[in-house]
């Protein structure tokens, strides 16, 4: 049996800032259920998580809310949490089972609300005891499976944390098919952290003003950046600052056209086909986008 997936490992700054993720890296080769078991166990070795949680913010929309939740102009579908199967395993959580569950799918109705469309199928949402209390995610989007890797001593709100940026993942496959697996790293993974929004902004309203204020401090790459080799300080910067990208492109050109992009391939960052799609080049796009930044708004 082969399937694909996309690993994640997040690490929390020793200094107790924000998320530092490490990239969820989508294999281009079919891998055996085993290898990819050896991937997990040697991913969530390498981080140990420390510090403390990071505080949530509300978020522009709630459970509960009246209106459906709109991106642009465009109401979109609220997810239908029933879709989801939740296995803990034993003595994970187990005094904080209820909050977990309702977490869980308060998570998955935000995410889906915000990204724009609802699950295409039920799926498989799994929190794994980690032995080396390491907080990971998996997300086997052909067989609708997400994993969350985590131990007692990291607080269940960072877990959801990761499960909601694993929960776009699964978004894309639904919405985009098997050409997501070949999206250009910036859209792929810029639109998944996006996607998680709250779980991922901290004390910022949204991406504009986390990578205003990161910029402001001396943290900014060039958009095409590969975070291979550069550290898990490089990475987190990237994750947001194309997440920021995202939410340009949406506000500036609109999610049509963000659609269109996604599926024009690529891979590395910055190989979509940006020229087609926007009638300029990222160059020119990235150009705009610091603009856009540097706008107070």
């Amino acid at each position: 049996m082969v399937m694909r997936a996309y690993v994640c490992i997040i690490a929390h700054m020793a200094d107790g800032r924000d998320h530092a993720t490490i990239p969820c890296v989508m294999n281009h080769r079919s891998l055996s259920i085993h290898q990819l078991a050896l991937i997990v166990v040697l991913a969530c070795v390498t981080l140990f998580i420390s510090g403390q949680p990071q505080s949530l913010t509300p978020s522009r929309w709630t459970q509960g809310s009246q209106a459906a939740p709109t991106i642009g102009a465009v109401a979109v579908p609220v997810a239908d949490p029933s879709s989801l199967t939740i296995t803990v395993s034993d003595g994970l959580y187990e005094a904080e089972r209820a909050q977990l569950d309702e977490e869980t799918r308060r998570a998955c109705e935000y995410v889906a609300a915000r990204f724009g469309g609802s699950l295409a199928a039920p799926l498989t949402v799994a929190f794994v005891q980690d032995a080396g209390c390491s907080l990971s995610g998996i997300a086997f989007t052909d067989i609708r499976k997400v994993q969350v890797f985590t131990c007692d001593s990291i607080g269940r709100e960072r877990a959801i944390a990761i499960l909601a940026h694993e929960y776009v993942h699964q978004l894309q496959h639904d919405r985009y098919g098997p050409r997501h697996l070949s999206a250009d790293l910036i859209l792929s993974e810029g639109l998944a952290t996006w996607g998680a929004g709250r779980y991922w902004l901290g004390g910022h309203p949204d991406f504009h003003s986390y990578v205003r204020t990161q910029r402001a401090g001396g943290v900014f790459h060039p958009l095409a950046t590969h975070y291979a080799g550069r550290g898990v300080a490089v990475m987190n910067a990237l994750y947001y600052q194309w997440a920021s990208f995202i939410e340009f492109l949406i506000d500036r050109y609109g999610r049509e056209r963000l659609d269109a992009l996604y599926v024009t391939g690529g891979s590395a960052p910055g190989l979509a086909n940006y020229q087609a799609i926007y009638d300029k080049d990222l160059a020119t796009l990235e150009q705009e986008w610091i603009a856009w930044l540097e706008d107070n708004r």
